[in-house]
């Protein structure tokens, strides 16, 4: 009985630790993603980016989120690519 109970509680201090080091090694700072384009569809590009930005945000079965958990999404943005 000891030493179930022994390594009942090694598991959940092992557990623990794994949970904390995932915690600490996670970044809370939001991704950008970069879409890559040409000077000429730079302007476009910035449109579009703008009117999807004005649009709801809904989930992925269409319907609208009823609470801002928007801040947590990646940002994104229109960078002129080296061609």
């Amino acid at each position: 009985m000891t030493r179930l109970f022994v390594l009942t509680a090694a598991a959940t201090c092992v557990s623990v630790a794994a949970f904390a080091a995932t915690e600490a090694l996670m970044t809370d700072e939001p991704e950008v993603i970069e879409i890559r384009v040409s000077a000429d569809e730079l302007a476009d590009c910035r449109e579009t980016l703008r009117e999807v930005g004005q649009m709801p945000a809904v989930t992925d079965g269409g319907s609208p989120i009823l609470f801002d958990d928007t801040a947590e999404l990646p940002q994104v943005a229109c960078v002129v690519s080296e061609a």
